[in-house]
């Protein structure tokens, strides 16, 4: 009897697990699995990407494109030519805009929010005349200062802060000291919001929520997951942009705000803000449109799988916070007249946000790096851009300021065939 109790009992543990195994599976093929993911699970799951884009055979070569009247294509050696996603009349623009403005180093990305498409891509750099469109576009050459603060809001609000938290708090504007980092009623004579902090990019108020909410790891996790570390899957080399997180103290509170152990590539800075315009969802980056042999048979390159790899609520509610930086915030001079205070980009929000810190070693020449990125409509996104400007001690104009021209370029309609956007609306 005992015996034949042992077995039951065994043949019952056995039909029990092979019931949770067929439950889960028939959730993964179904989805539902990937459509519920808790952000726990997106955050280790960020972006190991698949083995077969990587491998890709549709790959371009910066230096083989040409303009052609069709558009851009990559004429290969083997008489096949990749035709790019680029936008002649937008890429024509991008390209006048930046070298309008004498920065030493100056680099754009404007990417397609539905599908991912390269819309434009361009760089040059007066202090070194024949670096290539690529390593500017591709490579992390700045710190990503302020744009951080996207990472560390996106960490806070998944760990429960509210875009209304309050903190009061003194000084902050240009430093994080000791002092920010614990409540001093003598000295914190303003009080404001997370939001407010996006905004007007105080580092006080996002280095003591991160210092009272966060940690290593859940900081770390949250730049893992909005790309940092990893090599964007691109039809173009690409080097990853970097953070390396302190465990705590003072040295964590100021990488959380944005003041070091950080860098940012152009392309990834569109991808970022692209991602959180779609709401937690990255986009499949997409520089070659289709591929055709030299018989005239098209085929158009994989891209790699959109993820979800952070919650929808919360990246809706970063994205919100990034309104105020064009509203009343940071990039508001960039985007409103400075007289009559209306928008330049009239009946179109932009969420942004910008960035800016100054290379000061001895040993190289000074400079002070401008940044912003952004997508527009904020309500329906249609387009996401990343600026980035090294200028030098003598600098004409920053980051938000260009990259409302290029959101204007696109808007206005200027593209080949395109109709007034601005107009319309």
């Amino acid at each position: 009897m005992l015996r034949q109790l042992k077995v039951r009992r065994h043949v019952a543990t056995v039909l029990c697990l092979f019931s949770v195994f067929a439950f889960v599976a028939l959730r993964i093929l179904h989805g539902n699995i990937a459509e519920a993911a808790p952000p726990a699970l997106i955050q280790t799951a960020a972006h190991h990407f698949e083995p077969p884009f990587e491998n890709s055979n549709h790959r371009s070569n910066w230096s083989r494109v040409r303009k052609e009247a069709g558009g851009y294509v990559d004429v290969r050696p083997d008489g096949s030519r990749a035709e790019l996603t680029l936008d002649p009349s937008l890429q024509a623009r991008v390209e006048r805009l930046l070298r309008a403005h004498p920065a030493p180093y100056a680099a754009a990305v404007v990417l397609s929010v539905e599908d991912g498409r390269v819309l434009a891509m361009a760089g040059h750099s007066t202090r070194e005349p024949n670096k290539s469109v690529v390593d500017l576009v591709t490579k992390p050459w700045a710190p990503a200062a302020s744009i951080f603060k996207l990472v560390t809001a996106t960490a806070l609000v998944e760990h429960g802060v509210s875009p209304d938290t309050r903190v009061c708090y003194h000084d902050g504007v240009h430093s994080v000291e000791e002092s920010n980092l614990r409540s001093n009623p003598r000295l914190d004579r303003a009080c404001n919001s997370l939001a407010f902090a996006i905004a007007k990019s105080q580092n006080a108020i996002v280095a003591r929520l991160a210092h009272d909410k966060l940690d290593e790891k859940s900081l770390a996790a949250a730049a893992r997951a909005l790309g940092f570390g990893e090599r964007l899957p691109f039809a173009l080399p690409v080097e990853p942009s970097t953070a390396h997180v302190p465990e705590g103290g003072l040295p964590f509170a100021r990488t959380a705000a944005g003041f070091w152990n950080t860098t940012l590539s152009p392309l990834h800075g569109a991808w970022l803000a692209a991602t959180l315009a779609r709401g937690g969802v990255t986009p499949p980056l997409r520089l070659i449109d289709r591929v055709v042999d030299r018989d005239g048979n098209a085929t158009r390159p994989a891209t790699a799988p959109e993820r979800r790899v952070v919650d929808e609520r919360t990246a809706r509610a970063v994205g919100r916070m990034m309104v105020g930086t064009t509203e009343f915030g940071t990039a508001r001079t960039g985007f409103r007249d400075k007289r009559t205070g209306r928008p330049l980009l009239p009946g179109i929000t932009v969420a942004g946000k910008t960035g800016s810190l100054d290379r000061r070693d001895p040993a190289e020449p000074h400079l002070s790096y401008s940044w912003f990125v952004g997508f527009a409509p904020a309500e329906r996104p249609e387009v996401a851009v990343a600026v980035l400007l090294g200028n030098g001690a003598d600098w004409h104009v920053k980051a938000h300021q260009v990259a409302r021209e290029v959101l204007g370029s696109y808007f206005e309609g200027e593209r080949e065939g395109g109709n007034a956007r601005m107009a319309a609306r």
